[in-house]
């Protein structure tokens, strides 16, 4: 397979491809709260993170409509609210953000905020959604323009890192929609429906495109959206063809620090670079489904790792070792290495590999977020110094007998 045409085929099919609920004709008003979700437990398309939940609501904007969002702050490493436009992108207000972090949402009176102060998360907040927003306005957000029953706009509940780990488990918010003077609570749904591609954009609406192939085995920053981009988020992707069954790939770099566990903590927190970082492998195909392997006894293993699952040696580095899960057992036995999982499943061997830093630190300069110049790993590498990941292959035979030093290039 030649690795430019395949790429760019790929690319071109994931601009054009989106996580964007499909619209059903349903109203907001007469619906049920968070119908849709997207996952890789669930509907894995354009490489969910599997420690993560993604929870869509469809909205129709009018003058005489508001929503409220209630509920109480997750027990998790972090959590969103975001407004989004019929096509995927975020609200666009001057001075008004389309986006809440955990750690700016004011807690109720009488509640606390843990993003905010040390305290249990079990404090209550609200938030409106409504077509007048000032700048500065506290737990509001901006209705989306040019919404309609058939091409709603969208709020996104996201969740990373809910303490236990069951994502099934995370309360969602109560959604109440009032119209004039009349206001009904949506009751929950009691599934949560396959997220569908999104509508192609009208003529004379900007999307992204590729301008050119990216390079191969290198990361770099991705000018293309798939639609619903978080804002708190930067990405850095390498593409990569699968070796021989007798060779792995290895991933290195410097890893950011972050706050430890899966609770709450006050934000920005001492010490740590980032929120949360991960990194993910996907499949070349259009869809770009994270990597899902299931295995004997009913076990699954996924094609992510949290910043918590990945190991690092005493200089701070992570050695991630990339191969098939004929070869987990022997690639865990090198010290030092984390092991992602190639797919069992698929036959393509063009994979993507994504690192993620959510939610950075203002005094941490070397984050996914701070590359500003797209498809140039030169630039990436600059802007990422020492966090910037390197990509190499190595023979199996290598790596178990001399260890992961001796995969390193010279």
């Amino acid at each position: 397979m030649n690795l430019a045409a395949a790429v760019l085929g790929v690319v071109t099919l994931a601009a054009c491809s989106s996580a964007a609920p499909e619209p059903t004709g349903a109203s907001t008003s007469n619906g049920c709260a968070w119908p849709w979700t997207v996952g890789a437990q669930n509907y894995n398309v354009s490489m969910p993170d599997s420690n993560a939940a993604d929870y869509f609501q469809p909205i129709v904007a009018s003058q005489a409509t508001s929503i409220t969002i209630s509920g109480t702050y997750p027990d998790a490493r972090y959590f969103s609210l975001s407004v989004y436009t019929p096509y995927g992108t975020p609200v666009s207000v001057t001075g008004v953000s389309s986006s809440l972090s955990d750690y700016r949402i004011a807690p109720d009176h009488g509640s606390v905020n843990p993003w905010q102060h040390r305290a249990a998360p079990c404090g209550r907040f609200r938030i409106a959604v409504r077509p007048a927003v000032a700048p500065g306005e506290k737990n509001a957000l901006p209705f989306p323009a040019g919404t309609t029953a058939l091409h709603p706009g969208y709020l996104h509940f996201r969740v990373y890192l809910p303490a236990g780990g069951d994502l099934g488990r995370i309360k969602l918010p109560t959604i109440t929609v009032t119209k004039g003077s009349a206001s009904r609570a949506l009751p929950a749904c009691r599934t949560h429906g396959r997220v569908q591609a999104a509508e192609k954009a009208p003529v004379g609406t900007t999307r992204s495109s590729p301008a050119k192939t990216p390079p191969p085995d290198v990361f770099f920053k991705s000018r293309l959206t798939s639609g619903f981009d978080n804002t708190d988020a930067g990405y850095v992707g390498a593409y990569v063809i699968r070796p021989a069954a007798t060779e792995v790939l290895v991933v290195t770099a410097k890893a950011p620090a972050f706050p430890a566990g899966s609770h709450p903590v006050p934000w920005p927190a001492p010490g740590a670079d980032v929120r949360y970082w991960s990194i993910c492998i996907g499949v070349g195909t259009s869809k770009l489904p994270t990597v899902v392997n299931k295995l004997h006894g009913g076990q699954v293993n996924y094609g992510c790792r949290a910043d918590e699952q990945t190991k690092v040696n005493a200089a701070g580095d992570y050695a991630y070792v990339i191969g098939s899960e004929a070869q987990r057992a022997a690639i865990s036995r090198v010290a030092g290495t984390t092991f992602l999982p190639f797919s069992d499943n698929r036959a393509t061997p063009l994979y993507l590999l994504w690192l993620r830093n959510e939610l950075v630190n203002p005094d941490f300069d070397h984050s996914a977020q701070a590359v500003t110049r797209a498809d140039d790993a030169p630039a990436a590498a600059a802007a990422m110094g020492p966090y910037y990941p390197r990509l190499y292959t190595c023979s199996l035979a290598t790596l178990t007998a001399k260890g992961i030093t001796a995969c390193e290039p010279r």
